[in-house]
């Protein structure tokens, strides 16, 4: 090592030592015990003072129910100065010191009253050799709780210790007592609730939840109380804030259409309870409504009611399906002239094509079977009747039905009988389309009238057909030599169920693909494509032909809980122009499987001029169609 590193080395260790006494000396005078501080004059207070014990921030966790409430804290003499009498006063903070702690803390306290808590002594006197003095902060917390009621607001007791005649150690004069208050609440189970209205008064139950823990243990409900149901001032601005935030088009209910009751009621011990209003259909619009619900004007004292919020939605809404007491697959609907809705579907192995009656498409009622031992058909081949078609023609009603063997294309055909009444009987039924002529699978045939024409489309897997009809309906129109004067394919062998409707100078044919039958596996599904021709070609969106198997989805499964959607009857349109569509649906139960298949409804929507079912899925409900007599 030369010198020059020597030398270097010399000076650090000086510079250290040199930093270690500078350490040492300070610590001399600043630190040493707070009991045992010496001074030579027994007279000077430089190392006497006063301090709190404990100090600072302290959360005190309470219950609304308790009735006293005790913080007890000391204050204490610290060095040689207790050989002689001296006082200190306990004082609330003001204003300002809160404020000014806030801003430090970022907190938000708010002084708790003084009249609603007290101390032993807010002067306190140290006789000679007296070291510490106990002090108490007594207040009832249910007083407390009641304060807190009207406010919310998050209480400090804050106290602070002076003195003229002792020092007082700097951040170790003040107390703070935040009150932290366990209280039960009572609130909505759920934040919006669905309510369909059916009939003339629809009572809707709204669940309301006891919810109280005392530092942290689940607490039992000790009272009997009731809270009302209140529609929020400000309910107009919520409506809004709802629509904009989820982009909906809801209208608050008016106050006619419901009478909120008398309330929930709790008894001792429950944690949930269920209370009812009541909706009044008289005067409501077929649109979607909201109703803000609270809870306020608890009985008890003890409970508070959260600000939150239920939202009922509310409408005359139906729920799919719309038939659910027999399966009934392949439905067809006519409006008769008595005004009711008649739905007819295909013979189930205990009812030979049963008939429902409705007055609005959504309320059906079983009437009874289009045949009977004494009226059913029999045709030759044996077979069932399905997928019926009923048309009022010439002051009859005609019942179009097909008579076929399951999995026996060549044993199939187009059949039709006559009743006066379209809940029949239909006597003398007899074949209309045959295989003979027609080809296979001669079914599922469907009814159009236009310009003084009578046409029958028809087919299954095999091809959609068309012919003309007689005038009356119930025959092939055939030219001198006894042949079909029209016989034409429209559709490829993807397709059955057919289904024309015409709006806007387009014929849209509606027509179902996919497996119709096999329970959870089905892939049954309606599509569509359209014509500015009866007769074709139906085409879709790209132009590309229903001929060559091409269509547009309008609905099919969810995958969940409908399975194999299809066979669509008429499109109905109702008194406000919408149009509407009955098909059949499975409907996937709790263990996974599926009954029949079950009467469903849907709105059908239009987007540049092509239809469907929203989402092209079975809706579970929706508002019903208006039908104004």
């Amino acid at each position: 090592m030369n010198n020059k590193s020597i030398e270097k080395t010399s000076i650090t260790m000086s510079i250290h030592r040199f930093i270690y006494m500078l350490t040492g000396i300070l610590l001399l005078f600043s630190c040493g015990s707070d009991d045992n501080a010496s001074t030579d004059d027994p007279e000077s207070t430089t190392n006497h003072y006063l301090q709190l014990r404990p100090n600072g921030l302290n959360e005190i966790r309470i219950s609304c129910t308790e009735e006293n409430f005790v913080f007890p804290f000391q204050i204490k003499a610290v060095g040689n100065g207790t050989n002689k009498e001296f006082k200190a006063q306990i004082n609330s903070w003001s204003e300002d010191e809160l404020k000014a702690y806030n801003n430090k803390e970022k907190t938000s306290y708010i002084l708790l009253p003084s009249s609603l808590y007290s101390l032993t002594s807010e002067e306190v006197f140290f006789k000679e050799g007296v070291s510490t003095m106990d002090v108490e902060v007594k207040f009832n917390p249910s007083q407390v709780f009641a304060e807190f009621k009207k406010d919310g607001a998050e209480y400090l007791i804050a106290l602070k210790l002076s003195s003229d005649e002792i020092q007082i150690r700097e951040r170790q004069n003040d107390i703070l007592l935040s009150l932290s208050i366990d209280y039960p609440t009572v609130g909505f189970a759920a934040s919006t609730k669905e309510v369909g209205v059916s009939k003339e008064l629809t009572p809707v139950a709204i669940d309301v939840t006891f919810d109280y823990a005392v530092n942290g243990v689940p607490t039992m409900n000790p009272w009997n109380f009731t809270c009302h149901f209140d529609v929020p001032s400000n309910a107009e601005e919520l409506v809004a804030e709802y629509n904009k935030t989820y982009k909906a088009s809801y209208q608050l209910l008016p106050d006619s259409n419901y009478d909120l009751g008398e309330g929930v009621s709790f008894k001792v011990g429950e944690s949930k309870a269920s209370g009812n209003i009541t909706v009044k259909r008289e005067g409501m619009a077929v649109v979607d409504y909201l109703l803000p619900l609270q809870l306020a004007a608890c009985s008890s004292d003890g409970v508070i009611c959260r600000k939150e919020v239920c939202y009922l939605k509310i409408g005359r809404t139906y729920t799919n399906p719309i038939i659910s007491d027999k399966s009934v697959p392949d439905p067809t609907v006519i409006r008769a002239n008595d005004g009711y809705f008649y739905l007819y579907a295909t013979q189930t192995s205990t009812y030979w094509m049963p008939i429902y009656r409705s007055k609005d498409l959504v309320n059906w009622e079983y009437q009874k079977t289009a045949f009977t031992q004494a009226t059913k058909p029999s045709l030759s081949g044996g077979g069932a009747f399905w997928a019926p078609e009923v048309v009022y023609m010439n002051g009859k009603y005609v019942l179009y039905f097909s008579w076929a063997k399951m999995n026996g294309a060549d044993v199939s055909y187009t059949a039709v009988a006559v009743s006066d009444s379209p809940l029949g009987p239909f006597p003398n039924s007899k074949a209309l389309i045959t295989n003979e002529e027609f080809g296979s699978n001669v079914i599922d045939q469907f009814y159009y009238e236009e310009n003084g024409k009578k046409y029958m489309f028809f087919g299954s897997f095999k091809g959609i057909y068309v012919t003309e009809l007689t005038d009356d309906g119930l025959s092939v129109k055939r030219d001198a030599d006894g042949k079909p004067v029209l016989r034409k394919q429209v559709c490829g062998n993807a397709f059955e169920g057919t289904n024309i409707y015409k709006k806007n100078g387009y014929y849209y044919l509606f027509a179902s693909i996919g497996n119709c039958c096999n329970g959870v596996n089905s892939s049954y599904k309606v599509v569509v494509g359209r014509s500015k021709d009866l007769l074709g070609p139906y085409v879709d969106k790209k132009g590309k032909g229903m001929l060559d198997n091409s269509w547009e989805l309008v609905l099919e499964g969810d995958g969940r809980k409908w399975i194999g959607p299809g066979h669509n009857s008429v499109i109905i349109q109702d008194d406000e122009g919408t149009d509407w569509m009955i098909y059949h649906s499975y409907m996937k139960n709790a263990n996974g499987g599926v009954g029949g298949r079950l009467g469903m409804l849907d709105r059908v929507l239009w987007d540049d001029g092509w239809p469907y079912i929203k989402n092209c899925v079975p809706s579970d409900s929706g508002l019903i169609p208006v039908f104004y007599k």
